[in-house]
């Protein structure tokens, strides 16, 4: 009897280990087969920004590559960002002279660097009709061969928190237009090595012909 009851507890105990070497081979498989799924939640506001589609420069007007380049340096001119107490901005030094980058540093530079301290934050659109040329000629088409100085008008808009963690909070709205002076002419520009520059983290934006040379906050005469 001892021997047949210590049979069947032998066989009991190799159906148990059984069962469990099939449930470990089991899970093993189910996380090789496992894949993660990322995915990225774009907020109402601004959602017309997000990335999209490749394009060739060739096949964006004139016209509507100068606005997203003014409209980028708008949005960096006016952006605050908490806690980034020194308001030096690597885009705005690459698409302004050093004479145009200067008067940021003086003005609104300011205002930015005692808004970041105080942890705020501000976001900066500029919508489609909001860019008005003050003395483009009539028949330019910006493909000259040599720059001419325009005057526009950029409408914009903000929205700022004052405790950005909050996310109750309703931001505080502002509009106001800010008016440059810039040169534009379609195209890369031919002073730099592209490969070699966005490797060493230059932004893709600072890669065109477009250079802010004034800033005003009123209009230019």
């Amino acid at each position: 009897m001892n021997k047949i009851r210590s049979f069947l507890t032998g066989l009991v105990l190799l159906i148990i280990m059984f069962i469990i070497i099939v449930l470990v081979a089991l899970v093993y498989r189910a996380n090789e087969r496992m894949s993660i799924k990322s995915y990225i939640f774009q907020t109402n506001n601004f959602a017309n920004q997000r990335v999209g589609e490749l394009q060739d420069i060739n096949d964006i007007s004139p016209e509507d590559l100068r606005n997203k380049l003014i409209k980028k340096y708008v949005s960096e001119y006016f952006k605050v960002i908490p806690g980034q107490i020194d308001a030096k901005n690597t885009v705005l030094y690459g698409l302004s002279t050093p004479k145009a980058y200067k008067q940021w540093l003086n003005g609104e530079a300011k205002t930015i660097t005692e808004m970041s301290s105080k942890n705020m934050f501000r976001m900066v659109y500029v919508p489609d009709d909001g860019i008005t040329t003050l003395n483009k000629p009539v028949e330019y088409d910006y493909k000259d061969d040599t720059y001419t100085q325009l005057y526009y008008a950029v409408r914009y808009y903000t929205k700022t928190w004052d405790a950005p963690n909050k996310m109750g909070n309703a931001p505080t709205t502002d509009q106001g237009t800010l008016y440059i002076e810039a040169i534009f002419k379609r195209g890369i520009r031919e002073d730099i090595d592209i490969q070699k520059s966005l490797e060493q983290g230059m932004g893709p934006v600072q890669l065109f012909d477009f250079w802010v040379t004034n800033i005003g906050n009123k209009e230019i005469n």
